[in-house]
Order: C-alpha cells, then structure tokens, then sequence
C-alpha cells in the first residue's frame, strides 16, 4: 500500500506534475568493467553494453518516488586480461543484473532529476557453446542523473547518464568481482 502526499492543492492525476503511481522504462548502451584478484594476478573483463533500468512505485512527498528497480547490463564478446599473461576476447556474454530499492527526486520546473538504487546483483558468463556459471548475490549501488520533457499530461520523455559500482562474491573463489559500469539512457516515465 502506497501513502501518497500531494503538494497543496494539487489532485492525484494533476497534469504534468509527479504525484501518484511512478513508472520509469529505461534502456540504452554504456561501458563496463569488472574486476577480481586471483593472488599473483587480476582478472578483468571490459567491454561495450547494452543497459536496462525499469522503476516502479510511488510518489511519497512532492516531487519524491520511492521504487523498486530492475537494472543491468550485458557485455558481448568482451575484452579480457589475466594481468601478467595476456589478453583476448571472451567468446560469449558477460551480465549483470540487479534487483533493489530506489528512490527519486524531481527539480521542478526543469524537470531534471537524481536517482539512486541500492541493491543486489549476480554476474554471469554464458560462453558460446560452452559452459555457463554465475556468482553469489552481492551489492550493487547506482546513481543516475537525467533529465525529462513532457509529451503528455502524464508521460515524460528524457535522457539520462548512470553510474553504477558492484563488489560481488565469485562463489567458487573467496574474492569478489568489483567494478564499475556507465550507461546513457533513453527514458519514458508515467506518473
């Protein structure tokens, strides 16, 4: 159940103002990098991505959404380096995916806003016609800034730029993949 707070005078469904449900799509291409220590060297995996983040929830104060979110993104045929030994391309696709809570605050009236999302998050390595393998859950922080124009009372049409950080246990090693991942995003909010 949502409690939702509207500014003075405002009604749920008010146009062009954030009050009542949120629903944030947003998708498009980034860069990431993810990193673990194997004692004598590092194993790092680089590439170009493809990047999700989808919000749901409500507004709770004006201007403020709080929300759920699904975000990731997936490297294909990424760059990799086993420090002292060499390099290459990985054949298959690297992922990550994360599930946490969220919140948001619009400025108005620019309509510019600032997000974050705290949650947790799994890598996995899906080699072409070879074996597959994900890690422990582990935490995911990401941090968003965008900006939205009104195509209708209700939606909002926009672009944004993430940055997102990862430390996530391997699973099978007692170290953990940590990185970095950026990502520019075509967004379409309700609200």
């Amino acid at each position: 159940m949502w409690i939702v707070l509207l500014p003075a005078g405002a009604q749920a469904g008010d146009p062009r103002t954030h009050d009542g449900f949120f629903l944030r799509l947003s998708a498009g291409f980034g860069y990431a990098g993810t990193k673990i220590d194997l004692g004598a060297s590092d194993l790092e995996v680089t590439g170009a991505t493809g990047d999700v983040n989808f919000a749901i929830g409500g507004i709770v104060a004006p201007n403020l959404a709080l929300h759920g979110t699904i975000l990731g993104w997936s490297a294909s045929e990424p760059d990799v380096e086993l420090t002292g030994v060499g390099s290459g391309e990985l054949n298959g696709d690297v992922t990550m995916s994360a599930l946490g809570a969220g919140v948001t605050y619009y400025f108005m009236p620019s309509n510019l806003y600032l997000s974050g999302t705290v949650g947790f998050g799994r890598l996995e390595v899906d080699l072409s016609g070879g074996p597959e393998g994900d890690t422990d859950a582990g935490l995911v922080l990401e941090f968003v800034v965008g900006k939205e124009w009104w195509t209708g009372d209700n939606w909002g049409l926009g672009l944004a730029g993430a940055v997102a950080l990862h430390s996530i246990p391997d699973g099978d090693l007692d170290e953990d993949w940590k990185g970095t991942s950026l990502g520019l995003r075509f967004s379409a909010t309700l609200n």
